[in-house]
């Protein structure tokens, strides 16, 4: 969408706009950044009908849950009244024949992984940044719900009626092996003895206690490009929460791990780590990495997310990606042989592309 046609569309819905920017971001939305007569800034967000899924929906690709413009405002809502975290004011969501379109404020900040590159990929602010995480990742567990699934507002959950987890992590294993199979991302073997693997995972589980898990809000998409932090490091938005769920915390670790405590290294993965729940465990959040029911999770989780990854690029040809694919499908069958998942050499795949260094300052 041209920058002009989306100016027009916001000013039929009663802004007043002074200058518009596309951001080339996001394959589900076109995204600008509009100033408006007032002196304040906002950004505008139009659903992309082009890229609508089967039967016109848009759906995830880790949780198979609808997405639109109106479930993210609620999200937004959501994540910023009942967390009291950072995320933007919704300024107003509105319906045209032809588009749909979301405007919310314009947060302040950087991008983390631009608050790094600032730091000069220092350990100490990088330790520090993730300690204030921790903090708001508490605050977030703290905003409980009767059942798991996705959030569409505080009282409407879906699908309906999951009230354990296993159930749920079920849904999302039959999900990414469906995927895989059309793709043919693995021959059928493979992905038989992946299939078998997980499930014993959680016949585990349905026999052993999970009393102590419930239901609470997990941001779930946390990355290095995809919230803003201030010039300490400290969290100052989050602003991409489509994908947020009634969940446990261990889906919120496993893309922490896959994303951000592997940033450098092996020797800093635990330091990242134990900064996190440094500044977790000190803002009242409770969770026992020695808990073998929640290592289970976490190991289910990080193969369920590998698997989706051997999906994800098989048959990309772009001169990078090429065998990512192939590589993703390497650290799956290791970590089915070790039981236990190897995040560093999964940062190590994307390093090309991320540029980001495997030794801190």
């Amino acid at each position: 969408m041209e920058p002009e046609k989306a100016k027009k569309i916001l000013q039929e819905q009663g802004y007043a706009i002074t200058e518009i920017v596309s951001i080339p971001a996001g394959i589900s939305h076109y995204i600008f950044e509009i100033s408006l007569e007032n002196g304040s800034e906002a950004i505008a967000r139009f659903e992309r009908a082009d890229i609508m899924g089967l039967q016109n929906q848009r759906r995830d690709f880790h949780y198979n849950g609808l997405l639109s413009l109106e479930r993210e405002r609620n999200i937004l809502t959501l994540v910023r009244e009942e967390a009291k975290l950072p995320a933007p004011k919704v300024y107003g969501l509105h319906r045209t024949d032809s588009n749909t379109v979301l405007v919310v404020e314009k947060l302040p900040g950087m991008l983390w992984n631009d608050f790094m590159q600032k730091e000069d990929y220092c350990l100490e602010s990088y330790l520090t940044s993730l300690k204030f995480l921790g903090r708001d990742i508490a605050r977030a567990e703290r905003v409980h719900f009767q059942q798991y699934g996705d959030i569409l507002s505080k009282e409407k959950i879906e699908p309906g009626g999951i009230t354990s987890i296993v159930p749920r992590l079920r849904e999302m294993n039959q999900l990414k092996f469906q995927r895989a199979e059309a793709k043919k991302a693995l021959s059928e073997k493979e992905l038989k003895e992946v299939e078998h693997y997980l499930e014993n995972i959680l016949q585990d589980l349905t026999a052993q206690s999970t009393s102590h898990l419930s239901p609470v809000l997990i941001l779930t998409d946390l990355h290095a490009t995809n919230f803003l932090v201030d010039t300490q490091g400290k969290p100052s938005g989050y602003f991409d929460l489509e994908f947020s769920q009634a969940g446990v915390l261990p889906q919120e670790l496993n893309t922490l791990r896959m994303n951000l405590f592997n940033y450098f290294n092996a020797q800093t993965f635990p330091l990242a780590e134990d900064a996190f729940f440094k500044g977790f465990h000190a803002n009242g959040g409770k969770y026992s990495r020695e808990n073998p029911i929640n290592q289970k999770l976490e190991c289910l989780l990080a193969l369920n997310h590998l698997l989706a990854s051997v999906t994800a690029y098989v048959g990309v040809k772009d001169g990078l990606r090429d065998s990512w694919s192939g590589q993703f499908k390497e650290i799956l069958f290791t970590g089915i042989v070790e039981e236990k998942v190897d995040y560093i050499a999964i940062a190590d795949i994307l390093r090309p592309k991320t540029k980001q260094p495997k030794e801190p300052k």
